[in-house]
């Protein structure tokens, strides 16, 4: 495949912002899966960690989550106000830099504060950033559009199946602070590729500037006031005013209180048809069915993680797998899958399922993952075969299939005209609520207690079952 800038020509080439950003979100998302899949041993291990009970740290990695894909909605605001989307980007870009040196440089919680901090604002200005200038690249009518974002897609899996093999592995033989060094030096190689190809892309790119800047002063001001809210809030758990559970409760109320509030405002403004509002009340089931499963998704981050490092028994013929080798197993199963299921949904046509059906039957397979965890519970260490989780991981990455792309395709068809850019907010709001959401329930999870662990995982999977049922007749009856 030829790869220029645009040009006159009678074939149609890709611009080089599509390598450009495949590139820097593949080792961003090396990086950032690589960090993530050590970070709750790095909370809970007693031995090089920072020795916090199980059930806080798997609260504190829902939260982050969390607080990043809020970020994203300030990567938005930077982009369009303040430096437009390119800057943003190589803003965004050094900061996870920033973040990353600081947890494999600095020890304890002087390394994780800022570290976290750093690389959930820099992930949210990259990633927010990086699709604009990629969707802007192509002509609205550009045949090769969907192809570039396929290609996106797989450099983000790539990134996510590789970054946890690496730093898993350094932080089992070397500590830690070895594994968050790799994650490091990937952005760090990232930065430099992109930085390569930048000259010859800004020749071409249209996002150099704020679409709508906004006046210095108003801006400082703003920023000012959100640097004070994240100061207090890291100030108030440094004093254990705060804990990590109530902190994921907090964004879970939040985020919640903000999809309400996006909801409401889409409802009852002037500015939408009747035909409109419609879309929007359809897009309700589509909204929950979405959250649920982002619950279930970031459980491998928590719960799951902690289930692979004292139950699980992984050992492959003379070989013990580090526990963090786990969380490459879903980027592994969404690129075996993806092939055949664009294969299954083109050989269908207009037989094919709609998208609700999808959405709410991904929720229900996704739940039954669960459930298959319960034959093992109350096991002793290396109790659960390997095997036994790499399935109910399966179910959960088929149920991603099902959702993940299907939910970012309906938003844009259920947007009204006067609110498309905030509508598109709300898929990432689904990720927020549900991270925050799995982070509030890993605190009832107890591996020490038979009892409480059936209970745990009986809920999650009723819970996600009925709410996929509930999905699918209530998308048949707005259909109607």
């Amino acid at each position: 495949m030829t790869i220029i800038e645009h040009r006159s020509s009678t074939v149609e080439k890709h611009p080089l912002a599509m390598p450009s950003m495949v590139s820097i979100e593949m080792w961003e998302r090396f990086s950032f899966y690589g960090m993530q899949a050590i970070l709750a041993y790095y909370l809970y291990s007693q031995a090089d960690g920072l020795g916090m009970e199980k059930p806080q740290a798997t609260a504190l990695v829902g939260a982050y989550g969390a607080f990043l894909y809020l970020c994203t909605f300030a990567g938005g605001w930077i982009g369009d106000r303040l430096l437009g989307a390119e800057r943003t980007l190589l803003g965004g870009a050094g900061l996870l830099v920033l973040g990353h040196l600081s947890l494999a440089l600095l020890p304890g919680y002087a390394g994780l504060t800022p570290g976290l901090l750093l690389i959930a604002l820099g992930s949210g200005l990259l990633k927010t950033a990086a699709v604009t200038i990629l969707g802007q690249s192509y002509p609205a009518a550009s045949a090769r559009r969907d192809a570039a974002f396929q290609i996106f897609y797989l450099g983000i899996n790539i990134g996510a199946l590789l970054g946890p093999l690496l730093t898993g592995w350094l932080a089992a033989r070397h500590g830690f602070h070895a594994g968050f060094a790799a994650a490091a030096g990937l952005m760090v190689l990232g930065v430099v590729v992109y930085l390569v190809l930048r000259p010859r892309l800004l020749a071409t790119c249209v996002l150099t500037q704020p679409t709508q800047p906004l006046d210095p002063r108003r801006a400082a001001l703003l920023i000012g006031g959100a640097v004070l809210a994240v100061l207090t809030v890291v100030a108030l758990l440094a004093l254990g005013i705060l804990s990590a559970g109530q902190l994921a409760a907090a964004f879970l109320a939040l985020t919640i209180a903000m999809a309400v509030f996006l909801f409401g405002q889409m409802l009852l403004s002037p500015a939408v048809s009747a035909p409109e509002r419609q879309r929007v009340l359809a897009f309700l089931p589509l909204f929950l069915a979405s959250t649920t499963y982002w619950a279930l998704q970031a459980q491998i981050y928590g719960v799951l993680a902690v289930y692979s490092d004292v139950r699980l028994d992984r050992t492959i013929g003379n070989l013990e797998v580090p526990a963090a080798w786990t969380q490459s197993l879903n980027p592994f199963y969404i690129l075996a899958f993806s092939l055949p299921l664009a294969w299954l949904w083109v050989r269908l046509g207009q037989r094919g399922p709609t998208s609700a059906t999808k959405m709410g039957g991904g929720v229900i397979i996704a739940g039954s993952s669960m459930l298959l965890m319960l034959p093992f519970v109350g096991g002793g260490e290396n109790s659960t075969p390997f095997l036994a989780l790499a399935a109910a991981i399966g179910l959960l990455s088929l149920g991603e299939m099902l959702i993940g792309p299907v939910g970012m395709a309906s938003t844009a068809l259920h947007a009204p005209r006067a609110f498309a850019t905030r509508f598109s907010a709300l898929y990432f709001l689904t990720l927020a609520i549900g991270t925050s959401l799995a982070g509030t329930l890993s605190t009832f999870y107890d591996a020490a207690s038979p009892s409480s662990e059936r209970a745990y995982f009986l809920a999650v999977a009723a819970g996600a079952v009925l709410i996929g049922v509930v999905c699918l007749t209530t998308s048949r009856a707005l259909r109607r």
